[in-house]
């Protein structure tokens, strides 16, 4: 429903607002809209005797005498300032003006109604900067469609936030913290009895799945949200789970451009512009290493689409794999005169902001002048998207792009000497080893035996890996697609070494559930022992004191959270609703800090009353790391 200009909603926007922390509003004239938020704000600070702060995105440069300032920029100054004081003392703060724009794919409308347009980035920022604080927070868009809906966008509890603040975290390359919003978000759903706000919380959660590269997981994941999304009618929905599953394909080596195409057409059927911007970036991706494809006018089209939505972090992945075709090709855009599939600039580069640059290309000489030049305008576009990655706290793709643009700039390289260390603390800040694993690559180049690291081949699929290429200086041309995942180790992958030695040389990890079936909210008893063969050292003194970690990954708790399997490793699994229940046993040697093996067992829980039918004993099935 809108609130927008029905004064008789008042009532109930205000308990909206004081019951969630935050209520959006969306549609009709610009001056109905702002004095309903005036309303509502006037209501609450005097009810709980509160002051009211009011900031107008639209001309917030103006007020404050800085006319020269982008849209962006008035945005950011406007977080900046909730965050300066705003969430320090309880307040009431209205945010007008917001730009029109989508949230990560997650419409602004509920009850089914058609969803008014907000700006992604924005909105989530100061999602982000209330969270924790006691105040409420009014935002005012500037959609002017009557049909628009209000968002029910409140802190900690609501599921519409908790899915704000997980794709952020998604966005930013540090999927760690989306795992507990989306958990949660889940439950809030499932307890309103929201299909569509569930539906978009196992969107995310399979977009995370494969940001992780738990491939199969991600497809179960999205195609379940893809089938109730149909269900629902939730078209802009479809059409993000059309592209994150023709994503699964090419971060498994085999891109699925139609799959891309398709995800685009249902973006713009359902009128979503950000979502077809950033499918028309993937489709150019996949298909940017193509013989005689344009992909200079294609990266060109992109960029204006994301300008036209105001997409900062869009743009910025644009101009880098803009910048690495430039980087990695020569000769002319497409087909070159004698058949070859050489490419350089032919309409000229970008200047991060969707406007396009000069018209200095080489002519398709492919010559040194070409180079050169080309090496500068793809310089020049790596800049642009460092910057904005910056701008937009991406640390994902800052570190990408620093070290791709170390890779394909020796004069950047050699003026930077502790580059790849600089790299790697950014990636390790987001916790993506398998980001520091190219990093130790490039620094390394390629092994004798033309075999990848194993870092990196127990993380990624044999066809990925096959794609790397080396330069003649010895330098990696790394897959496009490595920077779509962080994926952590197989359990199952064996560690060097493990081929030649014989099983009875192994330590095994032996899970047993002591109790009968598990059933909600009854602790059930799992003992955990390391089984040394017959020709492991400790199969003969006494087992060391190792540590065994316990981590619930879904709807459970496990206690303790530290087992010692030498003095006997026993844990309680109290699990919160019935279905399939997955935990993962790290055991590590605390004197070194070493993982030694990691174990994943998957746990089925009845329901308390099963009837007639009641399953037998299900045992643990453990997917084992080995040390």
């Amino acid at each position: 429903m809108s609130f927008v200009g029905r004064t008789r909603e008042l009532a109930s926007a205000q308990r909206e607002l004081v019951a969630r922390g935050l209520l959006v509003v969306s549609g009709g004239p610009d001056s109905d809209r702002s004095a309903f938020l005036d309303a509502v704000a006037r209501e609450v600070a005097d009810e709980a005797g509160l002051a009211v702060y009011r900031l107008q995105v639209a001309d917030a440069g103006e007020r404050a005498g800085e006319t020269g300032r982008t849209p962006d920029e008035v945005a950011e100054r406007v977080v900046e300032a909730c965050r300066g004081g705003f969430v320090v003392h309880p307040c009431v703060v209205v945010v007008d003006g917001v730009p029109a724009g989508t949230a990560d794919g997650i419409p602004a409308g509920t009850d089914g109604a058609s969803a008014g347009a907000v700006d992604g980035s924005l909105l989530a920022e100061l999602i982000g900067a209330f969270a924790e604080s006691e105040s409420f927070l009014l935002v005012g868009t500037t959609d002017a469609r009557e049909d628009a809906a209000a968002l029910p966008s409140g802190r900690c509890a609501d599921g519409w936030a908790l899915l704000t603040r997980a794709a952020v975290h998604c966005d930013r390359g540090d999927p760690r913290a989306a795992g507990p919003l989306l958990r949660r978000a889940v439950e809030a759903h499932q307890v309103a009895g929201d299909r569509r706000g569930e539906a978009w919380a196992v969107f995310l959660y399979g977009r995370m799945c494969r940001l992780r590269g738990r491939a199969e997981d991600a497809r179960r994941l999205l195609h379940t949200a893809r089938e109730t999304f149909r269900a629902v009618g939730e078209t802009p929905g479809e059409a993000w789970a059309v592209g994150e599953l023709a994503r699964l394909a090419t971060g498994s080596g085999t891109p699925d451009p139609d799959a891309l195409a398709e995800a685009r057409r249902l973006h713009e059927r359902a009128g979503d512009r950000r979502g077809a911007a950033w499918a028309h970036l993937w489709w150019t991706v996949a298909r940017a290493d193509e013989p005689g494809f344009p992909w200079q006018e294609e990266f060109t089209n992109v960029q204006g689409r994301f300008h036209e939505v105001s997409d900062r972090l869009g743009t910025a992945w644009t101009l880098h794999h803009h910048a690495l075709t430039l980087a990695r090709t020569d000769g002319t855009d497409g087909v070159d005169g004698t058949g070859g599939t050489g490419r350089t600039a032919r309409t000229g580069g970008t200047d991060g902001t969707g406007r396009t640059g000069g018209t200095g290309g080489t002519g398709g000489t492919g010559g040194t002048g070409g180079t050169d030049e080309r090496r500068r305008e793809a310089d020049r576009l790596f800049e642009g998207a460092l910057a904005l990655f910056e701008e937009a706290d991406c640390p994902h793709g800052r570190a990408w792009t620093m070290l791709e643009y170390a890779l394909r700039s020796p004069a950047h390289r050699f003026l930077n000497g502790e580059w790849a260390a600089e790299i790697r603390h950014v990636f390790h800040g987001i916790g993506d080893e398998a980001g520091e694993a190219w990093v130790d690559l490039a620094e390394a180049g390629p092994s004798p035996g033309g075999e990848p690291p194993y870092e990196l081949a127990c993380r990624y699929p044999t066809a990925l890996l096959d794609t790397l290429g080396w330069t003649e200086a010895g330098d990696p041309l790394i897959p496009r697609a490595a920077r779509d995942t962080q994926p952590e180790p197989r359990p199952d992958f064996p560690h060097p070494g493990d081929r030649d030695r014989p099983d009875d040389s192994r330590a095994h990890v032996r899970l047993t559930l002591l109790d009968d079936a598990p059933v909600p909210d009854v602790p059930a008893r799992i003992a955990l022992e390391v089984v040394p063969g017959p020709g492991h050292p400790w199969s003969s003194a006494p087992l060391p004191p190792l540590t065994a970690r316990a981590t619930s990954l879904g709807h459970a708790e496990i206690d303790p959270a530290h087992g010692v399997p030498a003095d006997g490793a026993e844990f309680r699994f109290t699990p919160h609703r019935p279905g399939a229940h997955r935990l993962r046993f790290t055991v590590e040697d605390p004197a070194t800090g070493t993982v030694l093996q990691q174990v994943e067992a998957d746990i089925d829980v009845v329901p308390s009353d099963p009837g007639p039918h009641r399953p037998t004993t299900p045992a643990p099935r453990p997917s084992a790391r080995r040390a």
